[in-house]
């Protein structure tokens, strides 16, 4: 058990009064916990707070996409757990043991008794829950749910917060590309049409997804048009700091030189071209999925997979393993796409926009 003086030594700790430290010391239940082991599950109750004596912890949110998103490691020295139990909410995180670890633990009633007897450490503590009550809404976002967290702290000043009226064109088909854009609130329809015609509806995206990706990795126009469907407030990221980080993050690739006639297998290989390129010439055994409709396919195409994406070249396969990579998908782009490739191809449709063959 530590004594109060022990825990002074603790950054955590060094506001708490004497008082508050004697009470705390006399409470604290020492925890082993195994390395692996769930300490905190997202949406239960809060229980207790955790102080973190020896190893490090996980924290790990699922957002409304089914990802998975690392929020941070927790070190020796460090609390969680203080969220909930301050605001009376359930966990909005999981936490689990990244190593063997030696927890001290403090029980609803207690913490509460002793945070209320200390102003200035109920204080740091509020601080601290609205700092980390904006990192996660951020990591809540898809594109930046597998982000390291140093990524993610890389981009949180970067980001530039733009609203926008019902009805309201953030992008328009045909203009040169600008910014990546995260919706923050609000929903957007995806318009496309050919020059003149009326555009159809091909898409509708809510908060925490995003746009704008295509044209920037393929270094070309606007292919679509956004236009908001309610009050919109997106999150602009420059086009610099979209390939810096998040592009460096997400897009990977794999080189046909490297990909022996043995291994070709393991792979399903993604036609991101539209159905008549496809037709004309393709990957043996790949799936046609055009880049514009893979948004929608997500759902279909399972997560235990490996996939090549691919066009003529690059641009179009770039921007399909970006996006599935973003997903939490094991997703690469061919390197030269069909135009680099030495393997047998084919000339067929019986794989047009079909799911990968279990």
């Amino acid at each position: 058990m530590l004594s109060a003086s022990e825990l002074k030594k603790y950054s955590y700790f060094s506001t708490l009064s004497d008082t508050a430290l004697n009470e705390l010391a006399g409470r604290l239940e020492s925890v082993p916990v195994p390395a692996g082991t769930r300490i905190i599950r997202q949406g239960t109750p809060p229980d207790y707070f955790y102080f973190i004596h020896k190893g490090e912890l996980e924290v790990t949110k699922r957002n409304s996409f089914g990802q998975d998103a690392k929020i941070t490691v927790v070190n020796e020295g460090q609390g969680v757990g203080e969220t909930a139990l301050l605001t009376c909410t359930h966990r909005t995180c999981s936490v689990s043991a990244k190593t063997d670890a030696v927890l001290f633990r403090l029980g609803k009633k207690d913490f509460e008794e002793v945070v209320m007897t200390d102003s200035t450490f109920k204080d740091m503590l509020q601080q601290t829950v609205e700092r980390q009550s904006s990192y996660i809404t951020m990591k809540s976002y898809r594109p930046f749910a597998l982000l390291e967290p140093e990524k993610m702290l890389a981009l949180a000043d970067k980001l530039v917060p733009e609203t926008y009226g019902p009805g309201e064109d953030i992008i328009k088909q045909g203009d040169p590309q600008g910014p990546y854009y995260i919706i923050k609130s609000g929903k957007v329809a995806v318009l496309k049409g050919k020059p003149g015609a009326v555009q159809e509806q091909v898409a509708v995206l809510a908060e925490g997804e995003s746009f704008g990706e295509e044209a920037i990795i393929r270094d070309q126009g606007r292919n679509a048009t956004v236009r908001t469907l309610t009050d919109t407030t997106v999150l602009a990221l420059a086009k610099k700091d979209f390939n810096k980080i998040l592009m460096a993050s997400h897009l990977g690739f794999a080189f046909p030189e490297d990909i022996s006639p043995e291994e070709r297998s393991r792979y399903v290989f993604i036609d991101a071209r539209v159905p008549p390129e496809y037709e004309e010439e393709h990957i043996e055994g790949a799936v046609n999925i055009p880049i514009e409709v893979l948004r929608g396919k997500y759902p279909e195409l399972p997560m235990d997979q490996e996939y090549l994406t691919y066009c003529t070249n690059d641009s179009r396969g770039m921007a399909a393993a970006f996006l599935m990579s973003v997903n939490g998908f094991n997703a690469k782009c061919l390197r030269g796409g069909l135009s680099g490739w030495e393997g047998p191809v084919a000339s067929d449709s019986a794989d047009l926009i079909s799911l990968p063959r279990q």
